[in-house]
């Protein structure tokens, strides 16, 4: 029992110190618990969610793995587990940590497949935090469908392996979705962004340009209407909030394109000014940029 609670100290003293950024000293110290009461789960789990939250996924995946010799049904090392397996590419032992946990995950072997479910993601949390929509392809990554802002350094169908935990919420048609944070870009898209300045005449005018996209599988994005809002708001369902939120540009209707290269949103943007009969006004490309 004194062990027990000695090792309590130190991994309390130890998460304390991860919350200052003091990880090195934090590491060490969740090491000390986990010695001094080798057959308490709990230190090797924040040994693991620790190395998630940094990126290393081997040492994630090592440490959750031991998290569940001692405590099997523990729901966070499962799910970390999962997540450190899919950034490996470690596909058996993601569908044991996602079928352990209860989540449905077909049979079959190598990447893993779901149901297409629409999924919100927040992209660079710690930094600007821009939220994009996407598909869920498993309980780990997204792949977005949004054309993400250049200074993301994010691109149209990046898939991004997401946090575990919901940060916020989003509406959609009336439907309320979750929000996951990013933890890094899984794999990168083969698209760029392309940014174009539109005069559009009408709605009917619009959405014809958003069918070419679709036929020609582009990426588009009215920028025009982003907003940016405070960190609180984002975490939470943005509706009308004293934050100072404001366009992008204002006034101005500014259209970023997921393409792969720049002559394909020309050839659009050729067509949609055909089938505008001359109502729409000049085009201009302002800047190409590979996000990546």
């Amino acid at each position: 029992m004194m062990r027990r609670n000695l090792a309590a100290r130190l991994n309390a003293l130890a998460s304390k110190r991860i919350d200052a950024g003091e990880f090195s000293q934090g590491e060490r110290l969740y090491t000390w618990s986990a010695r001094l009461d080798p057959r308490w789960s709990v230190p090797w789990y924040n040994l693991g969610l620790h190395a998630k939250n940094r990126g290393r996924w081997r040492e994630s995946l090592h440490y959750n793995r031991r998290a569940l010799e001692l405590d099997p049904k523990d729901e966070g090392s499962l799910w970390n587990l999962g997540i450190a397996a899919t950034a490996l590419h470690e596909w058996e032992e993601a569908r044991r940590a996602w079928r352990a946990y209860g989540i449905n995950i077909y049979d079959g072997a190598g990447e893993i497949e779901m149901a297409a479910v629409t999924a919100c993601v927040r992209l660079d949390p710690r930094g600007r935090g821009e939220v994009v929509w996407g598909q869920r392809l498993d309980p780990a990554r997204i792949i977005v469908f949004n054309v993400p802002l250049p200074d993301s350094r994010h691109r149209f169908r990046d898939v991004i392996l997401n946090d575990g935990a919901a940060n916020g919420t989003r509406l959609k048609g009336g439907q309320e979705f979750p929000v996951f944070d990013e933890l890094e870009i899984w794999k990168v898209s083969e698209y760029s962004t392309f940014r174009v300045k539109l005069q559009v005449p009408d709605e009917l005018a619009e959405n014809r340009l958003a069918e070419l996209c679709d036929l020609r599988q582009l990426g588009i994005e009215d920028w025009s209407t982003i907003r940016f809002i405070c960190a609180e708001c984002s975490r939470g369902n943005p509706k009308t909030h004293e934050c100072q939120s404001k366009p992008l540009e204002d006034g101005a209707r500014v259209f970023g394109f997921g393409a792969k290269k720049k002559e394909d949103p020309e050839h659009v943007l050729e067509e949609w000014l055909e089938s505008c009969a001359g109502n729409a006004g000049p085009i201009e490309l302002l800047f190409s940029a590979s996000t990546q």
